[in-house]
């Protein structure tokens, strides 16, 4: 058990510096990282640290009337996105396939008004969010740097 632990522990510390790559030091977001210290420390403290990286939505908001998901984001950012392709872009094993399966969404796919309907939306951990479907559809997870991503902020 030693042994994995070491393992997994050093391919972290490898993959750690890797993230200066992305750190703009200058940015008062990343600023209060220190590599070293990440570095430094066990695997299971690097998890906290490493997830400062990313951008977190601090609210969200289902606008009934223009269809879009709106989401406010930690750095101040505001995103919204349409309904229909929100939908159509679920990576769910259902819509998206996994494995073998192709599933069942694609560019030719229509979709009822009840499948485009945004009912609610639920936070998942502290990484992305789960909308709930007119149609109950909800397995869908659509995480911050995927949403982020799709509104050009990554």
């Amino acid at each position: 058990m030693r042994a994995v632990s070491a393992e997994v522990d050093g391919e972290l510390v490898t993959r750690v510096p890797r993230l200066g790559e992305v750190l703009d030091r200058e940015d008062a977001p990343n600023a209060h990282l220190d590599l070293v210290e990440v570095v430094d420390r066990r695997h299971v403290r690097i998890i906290g640290r490493m997830s400062d990286v990313f951008h977190r939505a601090t609210d969200w908001e289902i606008v009934t009337p223009t269809r879009v998901l709106r989401v406010t984001w930690d750095d101040g950012n505001v995103s919204e996105y349409e309904w229909e392709p929100l939908r159509r872009a679920c990576m769910c094993a259902y819509c998206h396939g996994e494995g073998a399966y192709k599933g069942e969404v694609n560019e030719d796919t229509r979709f009822t008004e009840e499948q485009t309907t945004l009912k609610e939306v639920f936070p998942v951990g502290r990484y992305g969010l789960t909308p709930s479907w007119g149609d109950g559809h909800d397995t869908g997870i659509y995480t911050f740097k995927m949403l982020r991503r799709a509104s050009g902020l990554e």
